[in-house]
């Protein structure tokens, strides 16, 4: 997959392997009407010496559609989802699709073949430049260049389309690569960064983005249909990175369906977006299996919150501050950290990334999202606090719209956590308006959180909670598969009833409950029976609590590893004082470390 290695979230991965370890010893349920898995492999070969992040062996491919095969799934094509999207006729249970990204050799010499054994149908995804060198020339594949014989012949393609079983997909023409994101050189997957010019210091526009992606598009398109006599209807996302202007883009050039990498199961009724698993490190049979069931409960989550200030360097770019940061993460493995966007200052807010709405004290927040997941292995979820839900005496609603927008282009990969004053009593009259609350536990997917946000915004109703989505949707336009929590203060979570936190549960993924200096005792004595009600309920598994920290004498170790007693499993603290190493990172570290998730503590 060229420079660029996608690699699922470490949050999302941990959700994978918790379902993995609650239904390994059991059969695998059936999806529910309308849901299919979707698989993406790449290339494919013959020796374990021979293998690279995404490639499996042979024997191991085989290994997977035998038992495919054997356990009862049903490899469906392109046009079976079409006809179940028509209504004409329903999927079969345990629905899957298989695809090959990139269109190795290996596809027509190894897949093809087993294709044909078993007669399963499956989506080959090319990407044009790769395919438009002689057979004797070198591809430009990533920051490398490799013989242009690694990838199929257009001969090969058009036997793999004759065959019957085989949609041939656009994966771009010359989006598999990265561009210049950002002034610190960071690059990112062209599908979906604004690229920026340094000879200007200056980003693309919405308007330059969109016509370049068009272009690349269609090009490819184009290029299919000279060789192959049709136009492809599918899109696979290079890198499994999408957004809303591309995703429209797509549609508008012919390509309605799109395939990503987001880790969840396909419903036929949103084809523009399917999720796709992504078997990477040659899983054999034991971890293919653990892929195949994405109904899996939300995981425990530990993390700490920093002060976006202490981020910010003192010399003009340096990276002492940034550095220490990292480290911090590295040492303390969290599942997340939680950071402003916005700093405070004399004066007023500053902004950690360029926006029309406020001024700019560092253009970093892009690199600071990008490298605490890439090379610290930790997710960043950035802090919405009041203020920047409220337009000013010379601002109007778009101008707040316009600055959540520019916020989306620069925090790729980061969730969000929305403190809104206003916005739970706004939502708190749906309890008594027929709104259908969440019933029971609910599998993890972002995506239908954020579907149920789309549908409030449409209503036209709860006008305060409206406004607040529509902002995270100007957000989420440009970072589209994202979680996103609520922040409740205690007095109010002590308030709520197990029906209204079910509602609150339909709109966010998470609720985080800011519990200040409060000891465990207080924590039980405030909260123990509505504690042991949402236990039961299986709805404290979404919900967390952030506690204080204020010195280096802090309590704060010995009173998390007493909250697990009440069956509090997800937590977190403010402020990780990391210039400092304050807390005490001996202390602190076995109960945030993923090397001891889920469970660190002895009762």
């Amino acid at each position: 997959m060229g420079n660029f290695k996608f690699e699922m979230p470490k949050r999302f991965l941990a959700r994978a392997v918790a379902g993995w370890l609650l239904c390994m010893w059991f059969s695998l349920p059936a999806l529910a009407g309308g849901e299919f898995l979707a698989i993406a492999y790449h290339d494919v070969v013959d020796h374990r010496s021979e293998l690279t992040f995404d490639a499996v062996t042979l024997d191991h491919l085989i290994d997977h559609l035998e038992w495919l095969k054997s356990s009862g799934y049903h490899p469906i094509s392109i046009d079976d989802l079409e006809a179940a999207q028509a209504g004409v006729r329903v999927l079969p249970d345990r629905a899957v699709l298989l695809c090959w990204d990139d269109g190795y050799t290996s596809f027509y010499t190894r897949v093809l073949p087993l294709l044909k054994a078993y007669h399963f149908p499956a989506v080959l995804a090319l990407v044009g430049s790769w395919m438009q060198p002689g057979p004797n020339e070198m591809v430009q594949y990533g920051d490398r260049r490799v013989a242009r014989k690694k990838f199929m012949t257009w001969q090969q393609v058009r036997e793999a389309a004759a065959s019957g079983l085989v949609e041939i997909a656009s994966h771009s023409y010359n989006l598999h690569t990265t561009v210049l994101a950002d002034a610190a050189g960071d690059k990112l997957p062209a599908a979906v960064a604004h690229q920026f010019y340094p000879e200007s210091e200056t980003y693309e526009t919405d308007e330059q983005f969109r016509r370049r992606i068009r272009e690349d598009l269609r090009a490819n398109s184009n290029l299919i249909r000279q060789h192959l006599g049709f136009r492809p209807r599918v899109l696979v996302w290079p890198f499994g990175r999408y957004n809303e202007a591309a995703r429209e883009i797509a549609v508008k050039t012919g390509l309605p369906i799109t395939l990503t990498l987001d880790p969840v199961p396909g419903d036929i009724h949103h084809l523009e977006a399917i999720g796709r698993v992504y078997p990477t490190l040659n899983p054999d049979l034991m971890t293919f299996r653990s892929y195949l069931d994405l109904h899996i409960r939300p995981p425990v989550t530990h993390f700490f919150r920093i002060d976006g200030k202490n981020l910010l360097e003192p010399a003009k770019g340096g990276e002492r501050n940034f550095g220490i940061f990292l480290d911090r993460v590295k040492d303390l493995n969290p599942n997340m950290v939680i950071i402003d966007p916005m700093v405070k200052v004399a004066g007023g807010y500053r902004a950690l990334f360029m926006n029309h709405r406020f001024p700019v004290a560092q253009d970093r927040l892009m690199r600071y999202c990008w490298h605490t997941d890439k090379r610290a292995g930790t997710e960043v979820f950035l802090w919405l606090s009041p203020d920047l839900f409220t337009a000013g005496p010379a601002e109007s609603s778009a101008d707040v719209i316009r600055f959540f927008s520019d916020m989306g282009k620069s925090a790729p990969g980061a969730g969000l956590v929305v403190n809104a004053s206003g916005l739970l009593p706004a939502l708190m009259q749906m309890s008594g308006a027929n709104q259908k609350p969440e019933t029971g536990i609910s599998f993890w997917n972002p995506d239908r959180r954020r579907q149920a946000r789309q549908v409030l915004v449409r209503s036209g109703q709860f006008l305060k909670a409206a406004e607040i989505f529509r902002d995270l949707e100007a957000f989420q336009q440009w970072q589209p598969f994202q979680e996103v929590g609520l922040v409740v203060n205690a007095a109010q979570f002590r308030r709520l009833a197990t029906r209204q936190v079910a509602m609150l549960l339909r709109f966010f993924d998470f609720l985080v409950i800011r519990a200040g200096r409060c000891s465990a005792d207080t924590v039980k004595r405030m909260f123990g029976p509505q504690i042991k009600k949402l236990h039961a309920s299986n709805y404290l598994q979404k919900c967390t609590f952030l506690f204080s920290v204020q010195d280096r004498r802090s309590s704060l170790a010995r009173e998390l590893r007493r909250l697990a007693n009440l069956d509090i499993i997800n937590w977190g603290y403010a402020f990780d004082h990391f210039l400092h190493g304050n807390p005490n990172p001996e202390d602190i570290r076995p109960l945030l470390s993923k090397r001891v998730f889920p469970y660190p503590l002895h009762r």
